[in-house]
């Protein structure tokens, strides 16, 4: 099933719960003035009529500027971050719980254990995949792109399946650059809301006089049948309860999918408030130990939950802020937020 995009536009209007037009003015009117830009970011969200914190929210200049910090970033990291080959090499070398590192191809070049296979047609990959399967034992192995997010040309191939999986992404994987890692198996409580997708936390994080701090959090869920969590694909985030690590009581759509509020899947009708996230503090703590290892001054860290625990999927320097303050109700009203900004 394919969610249908409206328009931003359509959805604006058409929400029956938006504010008065005089008071959408008033609010936009101030916004301007204090944030210094004219806020377009406020006919996202914040025209809502339970939004009364308006001011709270995180301004589109705001944003490119922590984006931009040099206090923030540090080269040496963001390469670490921003290559997915990089940072799973990296994590295994210390010991950071990541998905297994199975594969990796640049272009028609594909390296499986060392040796390296230069793949010259379609016959060449199926044998190729054959080999990675009957070897590792998988069921699964997910494709991503070395250096795009949001979910973007990721693929899933299926031990009984990958022959006709690898038909319609031949092109795609032999003119692209990509990792192949385990396909996870996610713990039973995460597939009893939705079971199709790796459905994962962002977590994001800060550096504070040397200590690692965590700001936020959040959980990306699937919908529609796709095996991708990216709000950006489809899919929807539900806020939690950094303290008690619980689901708060609504979800949220982006506007390009119609701009809903959720208090429950759409797919499965399971209610998201106070849904305790298993091994929510473990979790936390592997982001932690993460940030030490690679201490950015800002990280939004993409958490699967196993069986067995957490696991790092990977780590953004664009942490994706606009779920972020959404979710949390405002991110300016942050103790810890509000150093950040004061250090930028």
């Amino acid at each position: 099933m394919q969610i249908k995009n409206p328009g931003r536009i359509k959805v604006f209007l058409k929400n029956p719960n938006k504010k008065g037009y005089f008071k959408m003015v008033k609010e936009v009117m101030i916004l301007w003035m204090t944030k210094r830009e004219l806020p377009v970011y406020y006919f996202k969200h914040l025209y809502k009529k339970d939004i009364k914190n308006y001011k709270d929210y995180v301004g589109t200049k705001e944003a490119a500027r922590i984006h931009a910090s040099k206090n923030l970033h540090k080269r040496e990291f963001t390469s670490i971050l921003r290559n997915k080959l990089n940072f799973s090499l990296f994590c295994e070398r210390n010991g950071i719980r990541t998905p297994k590192l199975i594969a990796y191809n640049f272009g028609r070049s594909f390296f499986f254990g060392k040796s390296i296979r230069e793949i010259a047609d379609s016959s060449d990959l199926t044998h190729f995949y054959t080999e990675v399967f009957d070897s590792t034992g998988e069921e699964a192995v997910f494709i991503r792109p070395l250096a795009l997010n949001q979910g973007q040309g990721c693929m899933k191939l299926d031990r009984e399946k990958f022959s006709q999986q690898l038909e319609r992404q031949y092109e795609n994987l032999l003119s692209g650059d990509y990792i192949h890692t385990e396909g996870l198996r996610q713990h039973q409580q995460i597939n009893d809301i939705y079971a199709k997708s790796i459905n994962t936390l962002r977590i994001v994080t800060t550096m504070d006089k040397g200590e690692v701090v965590i700001i936020s959090s959040y959980l990306r869920l699937g919908a529609g049948g796709s095996f991708i969590d990216n709000v950006s694909s489809g899919g929807f985030f539900v806020g939690i309860d950094q303290e008690h690590g619980t689901l708060k009581q609504k979800g949220y759509r982006d506007m390009k999918f119609g701009g809903k509020e959720l208090t429950e899947h759409p797919d499965t009708g399971f209610k998201f408030e106070n849904f305790r996230i298993p091994y929510f503090d473990e979790a936390c703590a592997l982001v932690e130990k993460a940030t030490k290892y690679i201490p950015n001054g800002f990280i939004g860290w993409d958490v699967a939950i196993t069986p067995t625990g957490p696991t790092i999927i990977e780590g953004n320097e664009d942490a994706g802020l606009f779920s972020s303050d959404v979710a949390y109700g405002g991110l300016l009203k942050n103790p810890q937020m509000k150093k950040l900004m004061a250090r930028i």
